[in-house]
């Protein structure tokens, strides 16, 4: 009880109330994650209630790693048999586990996005469909929509409109389906559809999960979609032990199939609901939070409660008219220049912008200012192709039925292995009734055409030899040998190319991964993890679990991406009619008051200073276009917003003269190093100079070393290599 004191009175009483169904609405900032810590802990400690009888649902890989940390930090708490993770990490887990019911093996893959439009490719190359008609993207689109409502392709035409559209999208949904089982693969969504069927199916385990589980906590439940209910609300019906923390203002991933229904109805699907509102926030001054209660009033759906806290500012958020996105861009980087002044750190700032493509004009005048910035749900050290490649040799080891994975290596490296000897194996495969890799490894060259034999049988030996390894080596040892067994090492080394040196040391950073993760793994669970969980781990991050949060930079991202972060200094840009909301919404009140969500919640990410900007004119694609301020901005407390003067806004022309210098421009022959010159560095050795900025003694040189490696080193620490 001692750690009560550690509370205010709402958090000790969503901590308190432990039996029974509760709904937690937390507001931004109000303390939601130490809620759910407290509550946890205080289930085990003074309720006596074994670990293992818990179930904690978050929605990021990062989220639970700190309700871990924070458990074991804070309350010594030993988590190794708490069930915590996100819903689809749960969910593998279970299906794992329960794999003799199911239609596929406990070491089925995980198939990421790159993974599912390879699978679609194929599929519309087999079946002839014009990408046209059918978009792959939006195929894809309906079909999670399906599985996160639960139909089964078998049940799509009693929930579709009947026609040919209809017809032909359940036929790729089916044949979509074939070959995932085909390959003992599952995309995201089937983990929650498979195990939403399984528990509604077999009363058996059902039973055995809702005994252990005998306390169910949800965070973020406004995020939650139909499946998702579905599989909780088959665990805790009978004990109604749930307690579920959220906030329907900030329920913005209606796109990704949420319901907000979850959250505005939770009364409804349980008995004597137990409701406590946390509105005391403990991030933003009061004037932010006034402004962001003026915007979000006027939404209709919604559980009503008004933020509110006991800091203070002088600071009002300002609102910014800019001419064009170009000026807008310059503005908001003058300003982090402005404020870098006062020592604030870059990894205090953050843009948000409705679209991805808005990063453009910042990240083009950011490298002008050398302002160091790192973009948010770009593409991820993961989704790098020499990452795919390493992921891929570790999937077939895994699972001998993923063809998808092994059509994608069994040429890489080049081994002379072309489309005529893959369909050849291919076709002894379906003769045989077997996998491709059971073809592989059972080869026989005496039985097969000379030519195929000498390529196939030194691949069948090279896996061979994989598999055996893999079976007593730990993550990091197997990776470092497929590196190095299947000759891919050599082909980047030896290569003249130099982001191949880069692709090599991205290989040894995922070496690094891979022991970094077992690190953490065996702190966990008390034991190495398999290749099965490592590469689970890594299909299962999301963009905010990728982030580097040591880097010190701006961070470019959109505002569905900052949900559940917090900076010093915010900058909303582009609020724009069209933009935010955006053109998509206009016409429906629930996706426009959605779009109100969003802004509602970038507003309230903010620790300190607040910038709403809006250009004139904007360019889209190849059209610059007038636009009207976002109609948003009309409904804000206008006493919480201070407007930016025009005279001082016109400073941030791009075509007119700037107070910041701009980038000097130096010719060759004044540059103290020069390009192909060789150097010798103190640690690195010899090497060769790439490219130089600066012309003294102290530029900045990228060097390629003798030993494979590409640095960035200062010219200070390098000698001149004498030619004699």
């Amino acid at each position: 009880m001692y750690f009560l004191s550690e509370l205010n009175t709402q958090q000790a009483e969503v901590v308190q109330t432990t039996e029974g169904p509760l709904l937690v609405l937390a507001g931004a900032g109000s303390g939601k994650t130490r809620s759910v810590i407290y509550r946890a802990a205080y289930l085990i400690e003074v309720k006596k209630v074994p670990p293992w009888n818990l179930l904690i649902l978050t929605f990021t890989n990062k989220a639970a790693r700190e309700l871990i940390e924070r458990l074991e930090k804070r309350f010594s708490i030993n988590t190794r048999s708490l069930w915590i993770g996100t819903f689809h990490s749960i969910c593998a887990r279970i299906l794992r586990r329960e794999s003799s019911h199911l239609p596929f093996s406990a070491s089925f893959s995980i198939y990421d996005d790159d993974d599912q439009q390879a699978v679609f490719r194929k599929l519309y190359k087999e079946m002839k469909i014009d990408s046209k008609v059918f978009p792959v993207s939006r195929i894809r689109y309906i079909i999670s929509r399906q599985k996160n409502s639960l139909i089964l392709p078998e049940q799509f035409l009693e929930f579709n409109e009947k026609g040919y559209y209809a017809d032909k999208v359940l036929e790729i949904y089916q044949a979509y389906q074939q070959l995932l089982r085909k390959n003992n693969a599952l995309d995201f969504d089937d983990l929650l559809l498979y195990t939403a069927y399984l528990l509604n199916d077999n009363s058996e385990i059902r039973s055995y999960y809702e005994k252990t589980f005998r306390y169910v906590m949800i965070d973020e439940y406004q995020d939650t979609n139909y499946a998702q209910f579905k599989i909780v609300n088959l665990i805790t019906a009978n004990h109604q032990n749930i307690c579920v923390v959220g906030d329907d203002d900030q329920a913005i991933y209606s796109w990704r199939g949420a319901s907000i229904r979850n959250i505005l109805e939770f009364e409804k699907d349980y008995r004597a609901v137990r409701k406590i509102k946390l509105e005391q926030n403990y991030r933003s001054p009061q004037i932010i939070l006034k402004l962001a209660n003026s915007l979000i009033r006027h939404n209709s759906e919604r559980h009503a409660k008004e933020l509110w806290t006991e800091l203070e500012s002088k600071i009002l958020p300002r609102l910014v008219r800019l001419d064009n996105d170009s000026q807008e861009a310059e503005f908001v980087a003058h300003r982090i220049i402005e404020l870098k002044k006062n020592s604030a750190s870059l990894n205090d700032f953050v843009v948000l912008y409705r679209t991805n493509a808005q990063s453009r004009n910042f990240e083009k005048v950011f490298s002008l200012y050398k302002i160091k910035y790192q973009i948010v749900g770009g593409v991820n050290f993961y989704q790098r192709k020499e990452i795919k490649d390493i992921l891929a040799y570790l999937r077939v080891l895994v699972n001998p039925d993923d063809n998808e994975s092994l059509l994608r290596i069994i040429n890489y490296p080049a081994r002379k292995i072309g489309e005529k000897t893959i369909g050849y194996l291919l076709d002894r495969a379906v003769e045989n009734s077997r996998n491709l890799l059971g073809e592989i490894i059972d080869f026989k060259p005496e039985e097969h055409p000379a030519g195929i034999s000498t390529k196939i049988s030194s691949f069948s030996h090279l896996i061979q030899r994989l598999l055996a390894y893999s079976r007593k080596k730990p993550v990091s040892a197997v990776i470092k040998r497929i590196i190095t067994a299947t000759g891919i090492s050599d082909l980047y080394n030896n290569s003249d190319d130099p982001q191949d040196i880069s692709r090599l040391e991205n290989l040894n950073e995922f070496i690094a991964a891979g022991e970094e993760f077992a690190e953490l793994y065996e702190q966990e669970f008390g034991s190495p993890p398999s290749i099965a969980e490592f590469i689970q781990n890594i299909s299962l991050q999301t963009d905010l679990d990728t982030v580097d949060e040591e880097a010190e930079a701006v961070r470019l991202m959109t505002m569905h991406n900052a949900k559940g972060l917090e900076f010093e200094h915010v900058f909303i840009v582009g609020l724009e009619d069209g933009l935010l909301p955006h053109s998509r919404s206009l016409d429906s009140s629930s996706q426009l008051e959605e779009e109100r969500r969003l802004l509602y919640v970038a507003i309230t990410r903010a620790r300190k200073s607040l910038y709403l900007t809006y250009a004139e004119t904007r360019r889209l694609q190849d059209i610059v276009g007038y636009t009207m301020p976002s109609r948003f901005i009309l409904e804000m407390d206008k006493d919480c917003l201070e407007t930016e003067p025009q005279a001082a806004a016109d400073r941030y022309r791009p075509t007119g003269k700037s107070f910041i210098t701009k980038k000097e421009v130096i010719t060759e022959s004044q540059k103290y190093f020069k390009v192909g010159q060789k150097i010798i560095h103190g640690k690195f050795g010899s090497g060769v100079v790439l490219s130089v900025e600066g012309k003294g003694k102290d530029a900045k040189l990228t060097i390629s070393f003798s030993g494979g490696e590409l640095k960035k080193v200062i010219g200070s620490f390098v000698r001149i290599q004498d030619n004699n």
